[in-house]
């Protein structure tokens, strides 16, 4: 097996997205009895070390009394090292293995073999037998990603969410009574003024209680985007009392319709200079390209998974486009394809309005070409 090229079985995760499909991939298998092996391997252990655990393990496997554990516990061992030997050590970001028989029912099983380079390196090492794959290591490596917080206040409403790799979270709603205006006049109107800000006040401080509570101790917080109708923000981040380690994280303060989903989403969209780096920006930049190719490029661009798939196998995709909403199945054999024939697979991940417009008007697959649609046609007919 060689890790410089993805053979069969074998993934080179390079985002959160391609991340999130794997684990949900694996958590479909079960075992019979303890019998699904996950081993994670850090990049600096040397393979020798390994498979002479492995073969430790399959010696003391057989003792196990149960003649269908044992057997697929030695026989999975056995298979893992077959296909590890010969390699010096992991690559440099280690790797994990999945390996065992799925029960599909009592009797009849199915064979399922995965490695895995993850995006973020692996730094322990790790062997379990259970009757499911141990994805909590992947689990920690999407959590423990760079995140943004976002805070949207208006009078008497907030909301504060996270947004990590392709998706955002409303984490927190926040409702507290303060008057609009009012229409008395003189020494009322001044005092209901003052009753008002006094009101504001203590508004702004409890979203601000509430933001540091959530944030502060949020591992991976990259950066704080502020937004708000009028000078709502402004005020908050006057008034509000928020912590001096999250003020020096304030990367944007922009403009936002509510303090509801549809803030977050105008909140993030208006700060995308800010936010260019993460997944979901990627993705609407992404979206943007394709809808340009629709409308302008439309003979360098296929779509549909047969067309896509030949596009791809005839070598005239450029980038390819998919839906992660298509399922796991689907995102991981399309990311397999595409490092076989050396051609750059980008997914639009769940969350992002633009990923359903994906699927309803393509099918979930787009090709992008180096080359006329019309040659991927004139190919499909000559070989009829």
């Amino acid at each position: 097996m060689s890790f410089g090229r993805p053979p069969n079985g074998v993934y080179f995760l390079k985002t959160g997205v391609e991340l999130r499909a794997f684990i949900n991939l694996l958590r479909k298998f079960r075992g019979y009895a303890t019998t699904l092996i996950t081993l994670y391997i850090n990049g600096e252990r040397p393979m020798p070390d390994v498979l002479t655990l492995l073969r430790s393990e399959w010696s003391t496997a057989s003792n196990i009394k149960d003649k269908t554990t044992r057997t697929h516990v030695q026989d999975t061992l056995e298979r893992i090292v077959n296909n590890l030997k010969g390699e010096a050590k992991a690559p440099e970001n280690g790797m994990a293995v999945f390996a065992g028989f799925h029960m599909i029912n009592p009797g009849n099983y199915e064979w399922v073999y995965y490695v895995v380079v993850p995006p973020q390196p692996v730094y322990t090492f790790k062997y379990i037998c259970d009757t499911a794959f141990h994805t909590e290591l992947l689990e920690d490596m999407i959590k423990s990603s760079v995140a943004y917080g976002i805070i949207v206040v208006e009078r008497g409403e907030a909301v504060l969410a996270v947004l990590r790799g392709g998706q955002y979270e409303v984490l927190k709603t926040v409702q507290f009574f303060v008057p609009g205006k009012h229409s008395a006049g003189g020494q009322s109107a001044n005092r209901y003024k003052r009753q008002t800000e006094h009101l504001a006040e203590v508004f702004y401080k409890l979203v601000a209680e509430e933001a540091n509570r959530a944030f502060l101790s949020m591992p991976g917080l990259k950066g704080l985007i502020v937004a708000g109708p009028g000078p709502t923000k402004e005020d908050f981040l006057e008034e509000g009392g928020l912590d001096y380690r999250l003020r020096d994280k304030v990367l944007a303060v922009v403009s936002a319709c509510c303090a509801n989903e549809y803030g977050v989403k105008e909140a993030i969209m208006n700060s995308q200079e800010q936010l260019k780096e993460t997944e979901y920006v990627k993705a609407k930049e992404l979206m943007d390209r394709v809808m340009y190719y629709a409308v302008k490029k439309s003979e360098y661009m296929v779509y549909g998974k047969e067309n896509v798939v030949r596009a791809m196998d005839m070598g005239i995709a450029e980038v390819v486009v998919v839906a992660e909403e298509l399922g796991e199945d689907e995102v991981l054999d399309i990311v397999m394809r595409g490092d076989s024939k050396g051609v750059k697979v980008e997914i639009v991940p769940r969350g992002v309005e633009e990923g359903k417009t994906l699927v309803q008007a393509f099918g979930g697959y787009v090709a992008l070409l180096n080359t006329p649609a019309w040659v991927l046609e004139q190919q499909t007919v000559a070989a009829r």
